[in-house]
């Protein structure tokens, strides 16, 4: 089970390298960014890139930030979100964060939210300091989250039991 959950996971990460390969660009000068979201009504609707000229696709959501922490979100850092097609209470987020891409693997319970994390992986590669010290956090929490909601335009994160802190993603 674990090698299975392995490589589900090792799958994310490299669908997020394939889809974001043409695009390393979120580094730490992108770090106290902030964005707006898009309006998209559905999850799973095909999202298109911002500018024109581009042809990689984002991410369908980006890191708007912390509910607590004084670290800021950034347009940036990405997540996709996507359930196994053979087991729907399994979700895997995958993405890049402010230097490393990372994959996350939990177990859902669509009835409360609950999800527990089975599996976080991350690329390993060095950057500034205060953009590894905000990955750092930004995995902790990934790590944590126990709670997961899906609203129209955003899904919120909630870290710990009771909360200690809740991240918020927009879509695009």
């Amino acid at each position: 089970m674990k090698k299975l959950m392995l490589l589900l996971s090792f799958m994310t990460i490299m669908m997020a390298c394939e889809k974001n390969a043409d695009d390393m660009s979120a580094n730490a000068d992108d770090l106290p960014a902030n964005a707006s979201s898009k309006d998209v009504d559905n999850p799973n609707a095909p999202v298109s890139s911002k500018d024109p000229n581009t042809n990689t696709k984002p991410t369908e959501y980006y890191f708007a930030g912390y509910q607590n922490s004084k670290i800021a979100g950034s347009e940036k850092l990405g997540m996709d979100i996507k359930t196994a097609p053979d087991n729907s209470t399994t979700i895997h987020l995958g993405g890049y964060s402010y230097v490393n891409m990372y994959g996350a693997v939990y177990t859902y319970n669509k009835a409360d939210g609950t999800i527990k994390n089975t599996e976080l992986i991350t690329t390993e590669m060095a950057g500034p300091i205060e953009a590894m010290n905000a990955e750092d956090e930004f995995y902790k929490n990934l790590g944590k989250a126990t709670k997961i909601v899906f609203e129209e335009k955003q899904v919120k994160l909630f870290v710990g039991n009771p909360v200690s802190e809740v991240l918020t993603f927009k879509k695009r």
